[in-house]
């Protein structure tokens, strides 16, 4: 029951602390700010947009809140809507088809042709992820947001768009390329997904400890905060 109710806990602290950290962003005149603050508030905030993914990807596998289903879809579509309004049945679908078929020609997540090159591989990635429709949609919904909250358009690249971009490649390297590259288009199993064994505080903020991700496959139902403490959590 403890662990049920920390997983919500630590999704809705992101989605909270993501939330402050747009809304103070706007306050505040960037000619008096720090181009090192601004640096460090671009970073923070791609971090926390990284969060959000991460707490998605952890509704799609039930593990938000895992006693009410409803309750677990409902904080994982929030934070994907304030990540970049994805839609979360779609990616729960790849998703899942990502874990059952992963490294085969019938994962989604899978570059066939050349999966040595982290840029190719990025950009098939993210082809079958938004479509020229979704990011339309996306750059209407941004921009009138913008325009009514009266945001600027430096406020908007600098902690929206940019901060986005960045969390991108952050997920794909960490989540995507790093574990599963070079792996075997034809077989399935265990030995072709990598993990990346980091200090623990370097593991958190390169990905949310995704660089247990060999770990992450085995034993889906473990949440992501509990990633490095995987044997402990199994023999529990």
């Amino acid at each position: 029951m403890i662990d049920n109710y920390l997983g919500l806990l630590v999704a809705l602290v992101i989605i909270i602390l993501w939330i402050l950290t747009i809304v103070t962003y706007q306050i505040n005149d960037l000619t008096k700010v720090n181009y090192l603050i601004i640096l460090l508030l671009i970073l923070w905030q791609t971090f926390l947009n990284t969060g959000l993914f991460i707490i998605a990807h952890d509704g799609m596998h039930g593990l938000i809140f895992p006693s009410n289903i409803r309750v677990n879809d409902s904080i994982s579509k929030i934070a994907l809507i304030l990540y970049a309004f994805l839609s979360y049945e779609n990616l729960k679908e790849k998703h899942l088809l990502h874990h059952e078929f992963s490294g085969t020609n019938l994962d989604p997540d899978f570059h066939n042709n050349d999966n040595y090159n982290f840029f190719n591989w990025y950009g098939q990635f993210m082809t079958k992820y938004l479509s020229l429709k979704h990011l339309f949609r996306l750059s209407v919904l941004v921009l009138l947001s913008a325009y009514y909250c009266k945001v600027t358009w430096l406020h908007l690249l600098l902690f929206w768009a940019l901060p986005l971009i960045l969390s991108s490649l952050q997920l794909f390297f960490f989540g995507t390329f790093l574990p599963h590259r070079y792996g075997s288009k034809e077989k399935n199993d265990m030995s072709s997904i990598k993990s990346l064994y980091l200090p623990m505080f370097l593991s958190l903020i390169a990905c949310y400890h995704f660089s247990y991700h060999q770990e992450h496959h085995q034993y889906p139902f473990v949440p992501w905060w509990k990633l490095p403490f995987v044997d402990t959590y199994i023999k529990s």
